[in-house]
């Protein structure tokens, strides 16, 4: 259950970040790295409470990942 809602929050981020990027500039939106980070998330939990380990820590791995663009991508817009 928490792997579908967890890739349905995927699947919008990438959704509205292409929105994002054709009316605007081809930048990274803080928005959809936050929203893709809380589906990896949910895949997370979820990978560790089916038992599936290996898939739990590779998007675990993909959570990080995001954080570090959200973090840079919001210190850019600051700057």
């Amino acid at each position: 259950m928490l792997t579908n809602f967890g890739l349905l929050l995927i699947i919008l981020a990438w959704i509205l970040q292409l929105g994002k990027m054709l009316v605007s500039k081809k930048e990274v939106w803080p928005a959809f790295v936050a929203i893709y980070a809380l589906g990896v998330l949910l895949l997370v939990v979820d990978g560790f409470l089916s038992g599936l380990t290996t898939l739990a820590i590779l998007n675990l791995v993909s959570f990080a990942a995001a954080l570090a663009v959200f973090f840079v991508s919001l210190r850019k817009r600051i700057i």
